[in-house]
């Protein structure tokens, strides 16, 4: 598996889907992991994760305006050390796997005061925006470079929108 997408389903899950069905048109399902499309019902979800993870060539984190702040019982999501995405992004970094921002919807990168510490360096490390009206080429730009700095190549040329 080349690509594990980390998302949070109450920020730009749409954008998540798309950016999802264009790696698994460029790179095939199998190179892709998705929770939604790759956890079979009944698995261990957090062993499924982890799993992933230190298989993983990349992993890419959508973030979407509301990635920051969303909250969960009053508190920020990102705040609670059991936080999905936040033990993620933690696990790509203590596995040395890279971590890729993909900024959608307009989001502006965290500084890392606005971080927990296990995830400052996660404001250092270097963003890629998919913009909804250049989806297409911005989708293309993500996947020559994904290539050219992580060695995932894609199955074929990236399909147009």
């Amino acid at each position: 598996m080349d690509v594990f997408l980390s998302y949070r389903r109450s920020d730009a899950p749409s954008a998540a889907g798309r950016l999802a069905d264009r790696l698994y048109a460029a790179l095939g399902t199998e190179r892709v992991f998705r929770d939604l499309d790759a956890i079979a019902p009944g698995a261990d979800f957090e062993a499924a994760l982890a799993r992933a993870i230190g298989g993983a060539g990349v992993l890419l984190a959508v973030v979407g305006p509301r990635w920051l702040d969303a909250t969960q019982g009053g508190r920020r999501r990102l705040d609670d050390p059991a936080d999905v995405v936040r033990r993620e992004i933690e696990s790509a970094f203590a596995a040395g796997v890279p971590v890729v921002p993909v900024l959608v919807e307009g989001a502006d990168m965290p500084a890392a005061s606005a971080l927990p510490p296990t995830l400052a360096r996660f404001a250092r490390c270097q963003a890629v925006a998919l913009s909804d009206a250049r989806w297409a080429d911005d989708c293309a730009r993500l996947l020559l470079l994904l290539q050219r700095h992580h060695g995932i190549a894609a199955d074929a040329a990236p399909a147009a929108a």
